[in-house]
């Protein structure tokens, strides 16, 4: 791959997408679209001949048509476990099923509806009581038996919001430890297996590419973010960002409502 060119990584809520304050996270997840300034520089970049990738937590499911209008060259989805590239998915990595069954374990003792998600389906666990994620059309199951009998069991992660972000805080222990927690910043928290997350899927991306970590970028917000950060060679933070995110970029932009995507490309010269 011809080295002048960059690779780019966005994420897109808190970055490629606002979220206006008080606003239905999940209906800004299925129907949110980038401005016209991002679409603008989405086009240069291309003209000039750069790589785009979103760079995201979201099944590919969830990655509306406003969004992939955008055109990028391909996709790193379910927080890094899951890359597409020109329409194929040439890398995946799963939850182990023993884990699965554990975890699905503690969550059903502790009553916590969260959002199992992989790349070709998804569940609502949701032990007791109404279902929280109906915008998202998912199959709702109540136990470990239930997910089995619904599902393939091919889930990358999964994700919560609301009280459950500080109740699944509070897991412990071995089960703790096998996972890594993030605050999405935007009234919700997703949990990944260690080893998956945005970093290893940046890190694939380039390994695929044939391209070293000179000249690439990265953009995000949250804290799933932060190993994306810092597998590149500059990381970019939202003006909105977290101050954990903001902490460890080489530059600041405005924020997402802002167009910041659009001005730190233009600040690198990149469009």
């Amino acid at each position: 791959m011809d080295q002048t060119s960059a690779v780019l990584f966005f994420d897109i809520d808190g970055t490629l997408i606002y979220h206006s304050p008080g606003a239905n996270v999940g209906d800004t997840v299925i129907w949110a679209r980038p401005t016209d300034r991002t679409f603008d520089a989405f086009r240069r970049l291309r003209e000039r001949g750069h790589k785009t990738f979103i760079c995201t937590g979201r099944p590919r499911t969830l990655v509306n048509e406003g969004l992939m209008a955008l055109n990028p060259t391909g996709l790193v989805t379910l927080a890094g476990a899951c890359l597409i590239i020109d329409g194929k998915k040439v890398y995946e990595r799963t939850i182990d099923e023993n884990l699965l069954e554990d975890t699905v374990s503690w969550l059903v003792e502790h009553n916590i509806p969260v959002m199992f998600e992989g790349s070709e389906n998804c569940a609502a666990l949701v032990p007791e009581g109404p279902n929280p994620f109906t915008m998202f059309g998912a199959p709702v199951v109540r136990s470990m038996a239930d997910l089995r009998a619904k599902t393939d069991l091919r889930f990358s992660k999964f994700s919560y919001h609301g009280d459950a972000i500080r109740r699944v805080g509070q897991m412990d222990g071995e089960l703790r430890a096998s996972y890594g927690l993030y605050n999405l910043g935007v009234g919700a928290g997703e949990a990944a297996p260690v080893g998956i997350d945005k970093g290893e899927g940046v890190r694939h991306t380039l390994e695929v590419l044939g391209h070293s970590i000179q000249g690439t970028f990265a953009f995000g917000d949250s804290e799933n973010d932060l190993p994306m950060l810092r597998a590149v060679e500059t990381p970019v933070a939202m003006g909105n960002a977290l101050d954990s995110v903001k902490s460890e970029a080489a530059y600041i932009t405005d924020p997402v409502e802002h167009d910041g995507v659009a001005t730190a490309l233009e600040h690198f010269h990149l469009i």
